[in-house]
């Protein structure tokens, strides 16, 4: 019958021989601890206290990138069948692909690793469907003829509510552009339809200013600031410095002023503080 000690060591190897066809980029660490198991004059507390340490060090290493996992639903049905593209623009412009999926009734996923949080693109042949933050963790992604939503994750859900947000403002002025339409079949006069509406369409337009600043505000020490804010740079032909983005820099922190993209648009936009 064995020993309780050599029940420990088997169990111990057996573990051990798990881990290292798990994950083999470790094997350099389990060898040099393998290998102490065959020595008799092992010191288990030793090795007790080295197993604790590795485990300590695996938990840093693998938190250095994050594990996305993103599962996909569809009712519309001119989607099965096609191509899905996930991709991120490192430069702010220019689109590199991660990973890629085909539609399969109405299912798609996408799982991988990026080295830290980052907002990609959900693309369709070469139109962006819509945003998705790659962080750690699962997510799931529901499309249908009405809307897009992400949910599952911190800052997905936030990045979501906000575009929620910011769609309720877009869709009122829609209704003022068709109350502008309408009183033009009517026959108002021009002088008329701008005393109607222009005040209106100012408003909606601060509404809409303030919900954006707002939004990249709150979010200045994580992905989803930098991210919108070069979506805002980028409606632009050229660098410039509006109002809103003047509003958005002025009350930065240093984090948010330092990131390459954000500081490349600024220096080039000539900013100064």
């Amino acid at each position: 019958m064995l020993s309780q000690k050599s029940l420990f060591l088997v169990f111990f190897k057996e573990i051990i021989t798990f881990l290292v066809i798990r994950l083999p980029q470790r094997h350099c660490i389990f060898a040099a601890m393998t290998s102490a198991f065959r020595k008799s004059e092992v010191n288990w507390r030793v090795l007790l206290y080295q197993f604790c340490i590795w485990g300590l060090l695996s938990n840093l290493l693998c938190g250095c990138s994050e594990q996305y996992s993103i599962a996909g639903s569809s009712s519309v049905a001119c989607l099965d069948g096609r191509m899905l593209y996930l991709q991120v623009t490192p430069d702010g412009r220019m689109q590199s692909r991660l990973d890629s999926c085909q539609v399969v009734h109405g299912q798609f996923s996408f799982s991988g690793d990026v080295d830290s949080v980052v907002v990609a693109q959900l693309f369709m042949g070469g139109e962006s469907v819509m945003p998705v933050v790659l962080e750690n963790g699962s997510v799931s992604i529901l499309v249908d003829n009405v809307s897009q939503r992400v949910q599952g994750s911190p800052l997905n859900n936030k990045l979501y509510k906000f575009l929620q947000e910011r769609q309720s403002v877009e869709n009122d002025i829609w209704q003022l552009e068709q109350q502008c339409l309408r009183m033009m079949r009517e026959g108002c006069s021009p002088d008329e339809i701008h005393r109607e509406i222009l005040p209106k369409t100012k408003k909606l337009h601060r509404k809409m200013e303030n919900i954006e600043v707002k939004f990249v505000k709150q979010n200045y020490d994580n992905a989803l600031g930098p991210a919108y804010f070069i979506l805002l740079c980028n409606q632009y032909p050229f660098p410039v410095i509006t109002d809103q983005i003047r509003r958005i820099v002025k009350d930065a922190p240093p984090a948010f002023l330092s990131n390459p993209l954000v500081h490349n648009y600024l220096f080039q936009a000539g900013y100064h503080e």
